[in-house]
């Protein structure tokens, strides 16, 4: 806006509150400058143009950083508006304000806000008389005068909200109840959680992992009576998530045995295997050297020799080994795992974190789209690579394994919430996710493991090891038309999955749900059955899919739902301890920020949980939601530029820091 030279004048004899602050703000007092434009909010609170031309510049000149004084503030309007006696006429002002203190200052400048409030308040009712706008746009703008009416009584302390109470605390998980499990696993996973004295879901969900790698494809469940195209194979993701002295890994350890012995027994068959081949090998070329010995005798000499014996080997690639566990690969060298393994194989890491570190580096897409892709075990993977050609994987099936801490998962639920590549739901397929509450009773519990528990829980390994496509027929299972042996739910048990099914379809189409959590859920519908399918041939492995075990699947689901919602919340939870962190700093005045200040202020602080952009601005918003502080967006200049948010804390928030607690 153009400063009219008349203006000048006016603008000098005035004795109003913005000749007060205007000159307060000149008489150096420049620093007063942020607070009181947290209160008057806009230029257009200045009711005389030329003071809010001079407003205006005073603004700019801070948000560049320039130094404000009455000398170059008279070189400045000389510049802009061609004012020659702008110098003595700005001395003049100074001379007659009479602001001495911030508080003063504070009081003018709610002075001018209330007048502005009051303008706005006759415009609104000027607009509620004026025919010409239509419904839509009359609303619109009543809306949009309304929303500068309540900044304005929230920067003047006037009316300004009490702030509402901090969210902060992890939602309850179920109790988990062996009794779920399949009978030769309940006395196993009691015994672990009493011996190790950490959460029974720990070994439990790992124990189910563990056995679905060695189902992987072997069988699967058809979870309609008639629809053939729905079919799930019973291999899972398992997380177990709780701080370092929990007992995770101990845990996985432990259920993990029956897997490592199979492991040593096929690694000691295939070693003889691969001796007697190499043995069978040696036998041959020799007996190979003597038939073209004797060939080349009797071609010397011109009699008959039956050649075709040249034409035999044994030669070809050596025999696969049996893959129970891998630990860290290449996506090449897990695709050949899975190409000698087309039943599965598990993934097993220690530690989470660094499985998702490698995946969020740059380069490593394609192995983060196999492994979602292996989650299904319904879809091949062909690999073309230049001096190794194509590599075919009929059919990835992967069980996946791992612990990770609180304070790691938070920043990968914020990804699965947001809209970057970790919300491809990679997260969400660990449907056994575990997040137990931690026992304040502990025990010194001594005594040798009970073997007669840890035999009858490695049978049930061994007999999915060995089970047959053959023996599954005698047993009564029928195949599909991919020749894989096929369960159905006992009818009893199919009423009860139709009903079950029903609900949680309406539920994830009740639009109450957080993107994330509402993909998570969606992946029940491969969990319930692949458990129910996992408890049912780990007891009798033929006849449909009894009751008892789709009830128990469903209890358990709904336990694990529970730490669903608890793993989910995370990030909020751990968002709130940042903002603790920050707003107990504004209220007791040791954040050192200034009174009007941006998200890329906190973000310079370092405080913990507060380093990056994104955790700053979210912890900011989050204060704003629940009104400890007082959010203003200011529009961009006129030079262009992006509008920025600027906050202050609320005049109530010191009153109210009873709830940040």
């Amino acid at each position: 806006m153009h400063y009219p030279a008349e203006n000048v004048g006016a603008m000098l004899t005035a004795p109003d509150c913005e000749i007060q602050i205007i000159a307060a703000v000149m008489d150096d007092h420049a620093d007063w400058l942020p607070g009181i434009a947290a209160i008057i909010q806009h230029p257009e609170a200045f009711v005389d143009p030329g003071r809010r031309s001079v407003w205006e510049l005073l603004l700019e000149m801070h948000s560049r950083g320039e130094a404000i004084s009455v000398q170059t503030v008279s070189v400045a309007l000389r510049r802009r508006h061609a004012v020659p006696e702008a110098h003595e006429r700005i001395c003049l002002l100074t001379e007659q304000h009479g602001i001495f203190n911030l508080e003063l200052a504070h009081w003018h400048a709610r002075q001018i806000a209330q007048a502005h409030a009051r303008r706005i308040l006759a415009e609104v009712g000027e607009l509620a008389q004026t025919a010409d706008a239509g419904p839509q746009e009359m609303a619109e703008r009543l809306r949009e005068n309304l929303k500068r009416l309540e900044h304005i009584a929230y920067s003047t302390g006037e009316d300004a909200p009490r702030p509402l109470p901090l969210g902060a605390a992890l939602p309850p998980v179920k109790p988990f109840d062996t009794a779920w499990l399949p009978a030769p696993f309940r006395p196993w996973i009691a015994d672990i959680a009493e011996r190790m004295q950490c959460p029974p879901e720990f070994p439990a969900v790992a124990a189910m992992a563990a056995l679905s790698s060695i189902a992987g494809r072997r069988f699967c469940i058809q979870p309609k009576e008639k629809d053939d195209s729905y079919t799930e194979f019973p291999h899972l993701w398992a997380m177990l998530i709780g701080s370092p002295s929990l007992m995770k890994s101990p845990a996985m350890q432990a259920v993990m045995r029956p897997l490592r012995e199979l492991e040593k027994m096929v690694s000691k068959e295939h070693e003889a295997e691969v001796g007697q081949r190499q043995a069978n090998e040696i036998e041959a070329r020799m007996k190979r050297g003597a038939l073209e010995a004797a060939a080349r005798k009797a071609a010397k000499n011109g009699e008959a020799f039956d050649y075709s014996q040249l034409v035999e080997s044994v030669g070809g690639e050596p025999p696969p080994l049996r893959r129970f566990i891998v630990n860290d690969a290449s996506i090449e060298a897990l695709g050949e795992v899975l190409r000698d393994n087309p039943t599965g194989t598990l993934l097993y890491q220690d530690e989470l974190a660094g499985l998702f570190a490698l995946l969020e580096k740059d380069g490593n897409q394609s192995l983060r789209a196999f492994l979602l892709q292996a989650w299904s075990g319904k879809e091949g993977y062909t690999f073309d690579r230049i001096g190794r050609g194509r590599r075919y994987v009929e059919a990835c099936a992967l069980s996946l394994l791992g612990s990770i801490q609180p304070g790691v998962i938070a920043a990968h639920v914020r990804e699965a919430n947001g809209h970057s590549a970790g919300a491809d739901g990679f997260l969400q397929r660990f449907s056994l996710m575990v997040w137990p509450d931690v026992n304040p009773h502990w025990q010194d519990v001594d005594r040798p493991l009970c073997r007669d528990a840890e035999w009858e829980a490695s049978d049930v390994f061994h007999a999915f090891e060995n089970v047959t496509t053959a023996q599954l027929l005698k047993n009564g299972v029928q195949t599909n038309r991919d020749n894989i042996p096929t369960f159905h739910f006992a009818p009893d048990a199919q009423e009860l999955f139709n009903d079950w099914r029903r609900v949680l379809e309406l539920r994830l189409r009740s639009g109450v749900m957080t993107p994330a959590i509402e993909a998570h859920l969606g992946k029940y519908r491969k969990l319930v059955p692949a458990l129910a399918l996992l408890i049912h041939v780990a007891e009798q492995p033929s006849g449909g899919v009894t009751l008892s075990a789709l009830q128990r699947a469903i209890s358990f689901a709904d336990c694990l739902e529970s730490h669903a919602h608890r793993v989910f919340l995370s990030a909020r939870v751990a968002e709130s301890d940042a903002v603790r962190t920050l707003l107990k700093k504004l209220c007791d005045g040791s954040a050192g920020l200034p009174e009007e200040f941006k998200v890329r202020n906190v973000r310079n602080k370092n405080w913990s949980g507060l380093t990056r952009t994104e955790d700053a601005e979210s912890a900011c918003e989050l204060l704003a939601e629940h009104r400890w502080l007082i959010a203003t967006v200011k529009p961009a200049g006129a030079h262009g530029g992006r509008p920025t948010t600027t906050y202050h804390l609320n005049p109530q928030a010191i009153k109210a820091a009873d709830l940040i607690q």
